[in-house]
């Protein structure tokens, strides 16, 4: 089948922070509907147009008042997702139900024959003939899910956990009038979790809820030229249906297995991070761990996110240390030396919340360390008051956001912080965003193509950008088929307030002769190179 397929350029980004366009009426939007009861992420996604300053909904036209119908779902899929969300699922369904017509007030819920010429006709799955051609200036937009790029939402990623794909699309479809290929814009890739459908589609519909509202701030910003320059061609509209019979036994079978892996797994193994380090002159980060040296923590804890320091001649590895029984990490370090030595690992940094990540910023003479708060909702600065032990809280750079594992660079006079941001209900892997500021310590602003980036292979920050060559890198993390399974080398092509742009150069995939099956941090510090290593200890035994 078609696949929604990524694209390289700004095209393949969401956008989020681009200011509309001063003294310029709000875009108007029809809603088509098939019936009155709806998707609880779909309501979301309107409410979020509704309460814009960009948008609103003129009216919602709706064909029929019934609730879904789930006569296209086999029986044995259907057990089988109540199973699964019984066992698997960690929050409500967005799939849960909600009426659509209380989006807008009595005077704008209209039958579909009575609706008027708008700019945006934005048309729910299932009423895919309610908008009328030519009717909204900008097009028909949908929603438009995974293999086929099928605009069926309760088929969103079954066929790519099925037949284990690790990832699925989404986005927004764009149809107008007299065109011959249909646009797409805020293409987004979630991760299929292989053992679980409701898990994989929550966080993938939780991230989608925000992308109508992006996709119309950035028309409004940009106008309609922001629809050919930023948006890129569709392949033809697949069709996807329930697979049935033997066909769906055999599926059924082969998740089961997988189910039945993940159980053993987990009642066998303890799945640890633990950190890899040597003294080399140049590191080609081959995904190898020939030459390193290992830092294995105790069963009953794990040791990630490693950033090196050179002080006074001397050689510090800071790390997260997540003890399993206190289910939250410090931060910890330990000193190494070229003859192999390492100190007893100290924990640094305690709070009543969980950190990791400790990045670790030099400005004006002073050492900062700014670790992961994200459960504080927070990204705050830490200045060393005796080093390496003593840490003090100097500034809160950014509040009441959910980010995860801030990253700082220094180019063209200011500073850049590359982080990875999450809805409360979503996953912290998928969507990178960009702050800056004139001063590490000063006022940091988004920038105006936030996220930057929406895919779960390389988004996430796996350490410090750096150089090679003429060449910028930022390291992302590979976050599909597991958390942390390799690290992507993004050569950045341009970094400024306006834009944003980086393309994958390579992988860093772990060696086979390792046993080892995922990396999540690369960093060096003078020639010391760190790294992070995922593996899977027996739980019984020595």
């Amino acid at each position: 089948m078609a696949s929604l397929a990524p694209a390289s350029g700004p095209g393949a980004n969401i956008r989020l922070f681009a200011q509309p366009r001063a003294g310029r009426a709000k875009l108007r939007v029809g809603v088509f509907a098939d019936r009155a009861r709806q998707p609880r992420w779909l309501i979301e996604a309107l409410a979020k147009v509704a309460a814009s300053e960009f948008a609103e909904l003129a009216y919602v036209a709706i064909e029929g008042e019934g609730a879904a119908s789930r006569a296209g779902e086999p029986l044995p899929w259907r057990a089988y997702r109540t199973v699964d969300r019984w066992i698997f699922a960690t929050g409500g369904d967005p799939c849960a139900e909600a009426d659509i017509a209380l989006l807008v007030p009595a005077p704008r819920r209209i039958a579909p024959a009575e609706a008027t010429p708008v700019d945006v006709a934005f048309v729910a799955s299932g009423a895919e003939d309610a908008a009328p051609e030519g009717l909204a200036r900008y097009g028909t937009w949908r929603y438009c899910f995974g293999a086929g790029e099928v605009i069926e939402a309760p088929l969103a990623g079954v066929r790519e956990l099925l037949e284990a794909a690790p990832v699925t699309g989404s986005g927004i479809r764009i149809h107008r009038a007299g065109e011959a290929a249909d646009r797409l814009a805020s293409v987004s890739w979630s991760r299929i979790v292989p053992f679980s459908f409701a898990r994989s589609r929550d966080n993938m519909l939780a991230k989608s809820a925000d992308f109508l509202a992006r996709t119309l701030r950035e028309l409004h910003a940009h106008g309609a030229p922001w629809l050919e320059q930023a948006t890129v061609p569709a392949r033809p509209l697949g069709r996807a249906s329930f697979p049935r019979g033997a066909a769906l036994a055999a599926s059924l079978a082969r998740l089961g297995a997988r189910v039945a892996q993940r159980a053993a797994e987990h009642k066998l193994t303890i799945g640890q991070w633990q950190i890899a380090w040597r003294f080399a002159e140049k590191e080609p980060w081959t995904g190898s761990l020939d030459g390193f040296r290992r830092l294995v923590p105790p069963k009953d804890r794990f040791w990630a996110d490693p950033f090196p320091i050179e002080a006074n001649g001397r050689h510090y590895i800071f790390f997260e240390e997540l003890p399993f029984a206190a289910d939250k990490a410090h931060i910890s370090v330990v000193e190494v030396d070229r003859s192999g030595r390492v100190s007893e690992p100290v924990p640094v940094l305690v709070r009543d919340y969980h950190l990791s990540y400790p990045f670790l910023v030099e400005d004006g003479g002073a050492l900062y360390m700014v670790p992961e708060t994200a459960e504080a909702r927070t990204i705050e600065a830490y200045r060393c008051v005796e080093f390496p032990h003593r840490w003090r809280l100097e500034k809160v750079l950014v509040r009441d956001v959910r980010c995860a594992d801030a990253t700082f660079h220094r180019e063209a006079d200011r500073w850049w912080m590359f982080t990875s941001m999450g809805r409360d209900s979503g996953e912290l892997n998928d969507e990178l965003a960009i702050f800056h500021a004139e001063r590490f310590l000063g006022d940091w602003k988004p920038h105006r193509r936030n996220p930057v980036k929406s895919d779960v292979r390389g988004a996430r920050p796996a350490g410090r950008l750096f150089r090679a060559g003429d060449a910028l890198y930022r390291p992302g993390q590979v976050c599909t088929p597991i958390y942390g399974s390799a690290i992507a080398l993004n050569r950045v092509t341009r970094l400024d307030e306006r834009e944003y742009e980086e393309e994958e150069a390579r992988r860093i995939v772990p060696s086979a002769s390792d046993a080892v099956i995922g990396l999540h941090t690369i960093n060096r510090a003078g020639a010391l190179s760190v790294t992070d290593l995922f593996l899977r200890r027996p739980r019984f035994g020595a």
